[in-house]
């Protein structure tokens, strides 16, 4: 969550200080998007370390990387603020690899879908604190201030996760997966990015939405005349956080196919809500609406993906998968940007919802969701193994 919060801190300001450099839309895209490019790159490989290695020393030095990468932004450049974004985007993409491995070895096989919504929670809590501490530092007119912010949170992250390496549970944990590594050397095991191929394009298309809101929900629901632009972001980075904790179960009881379906088709209408409101409630509500699909979907598309593979790959599959979130939001950046260059802001949220709707029919081409018994059958499998 602070790491989160260190980018969130960030975006609060980022459109203002883009514009403040020269810079139009479709830079103001590049640079929400600029840590998705190396995320995408980065996240496999940081997965597959933390497989051999530990999460907790992946998640230190990833931390470590994103205070690193704070650095260039303290130089009012547009060149050097991309760079920034972009060594920001390594650190975050093996912090996150690993933070999702961790979680999933506390979980256990019958909470995975609890646990893939709980790397969001830490996301949006971010997201939520993140721009109201950047305003309370002095917003872009005072920049120096929210750069410090966004270096020093990773490092105190960086310190709480190499204290909580050392409790005996962690250490026992690494052991035990090191252990059934080895066991299924000799057994073949999908590659990650076939078993990821699918989920992670639903997941792609799902962060259009989401780089879409971030980008110019705010904007949309100026030129609406709907007067919540300061909400918008916490307004949906809030949702998120409730319907993750109050729906976390829902993937694994419903299964994720099911679950997929119908949050996509939320999200969607809640996107469209946001960019055709025509006043404070029905943009809040439209907001609450879409955070409710999102927080949904992620957690669904992630257990699609961890289905048919051991433990002790799941730290390279989590991160082959999250690449593709890195992908949407690298590519659903510009993309928005020029869409709301052609058209308006209006325009981009429209586009947006078109490309969410379609990601059930994308995750789930050809693959059939098994029943209840089978489920449970599975996960005593997975639990015995």
């Amino acid at each position: 969550m602070l790491c989160y919060a260190a980018l969130g801190a960030v975006l609060g300001i980022l459109p203002d200080y883009v514009h403040a450099l020269g810079g139009e839309a479709v830079l103001v895209g590049l640079a929400v998007g600029a840590p998705a490019l190396t995320g995408a790159a980065g996240r496999p490989f940081g997965g597959r370390l933390a497989d051999r290695l530990g999460p907790a020393r992946i998640m230190v030095a990833g931390a470590v990387v994103m205070a690193a990468g704070t650095i260039p932004a303290f130089v009012p450049s547009l060149p050097l603020l991309i760079v920034s974004r972009l060594v920001v985007g390594a650190g975050e993409a093996s912090m996150m690899a690993a933070a999702v491995l961790w979680l999933l070895r506390l979980a256990g096989p019958e909470r995975r879908g609890r646990a893939m919504g709980h790397i969001g929670l830490a996301n949006y809590a971010g997201l939520t604190v993140g721009p109201p501490l950047s305003q309370a530092l002095g917003g872009a007119s005072n920049s120096d201030l929210v750069w410090i912010a966004a270096a020093a949170l990773p490092l105190i992250s960086a310190g709480l996760a190499a204290l909580q390496a050392r409790s005996p549970e962690a250490r026992a944990a690494h052991v035990s997966d090191q252990q059934n590594e080895q066991a299924e050397t000799d057994e073949p095991q999908p590659k990650a990015w076939k078993v990821t191929l699918r989920p992670g394009l639903g997941l792609m298309l799902v962060n259009f939405g989401y780089v879409a809101l971030l980008s110019f929900g705010a904007a949309a629901v100026t030129e609406q005349h709907a007067g919540v632009a300061a909400l918008v972001i916490p307004v949906f980075g809030i949702g998120v956080i409730a319907s993750r904790t109050i729906l976390a179960g829902v993937p694994d009881r419903l299964g994720a196919g099911r679950t997929l379906t119908g949050a996509v088709v939320i999200e969607s209408a809640g996107l469209a809500g946001v960019a055709v409101a025509t006043s404070p409630p029905e943009a809040l509500v439209a907001l609450v609406i879409m955070a409710i699909g999102q927080g949904l979907a992620v957690p669904s598309l992630g257990l699609l993906a961890l289905a048919s593979v051991p433990p002790s790959r799941h730290g390279r599959t989590a991160g082959a998968f999250f690449a593709y979130f890195d992908a949407g939001v690298g590519l659903g950046g510009p993309a928005a940007g020029f869409v709301a260059r052609v058209a308006d802001p209006t325009g981009a949220m429209l586009a947006a919802a078109g490309a969410v709707l379609v990601t059930a029919p994308v995750a789930l081409l050809g693959r059939t969701e098994p029943s209840a018994r089978n489920r449970r059958r599975l996960i005593e499998q997975d639990a015995a193994t």
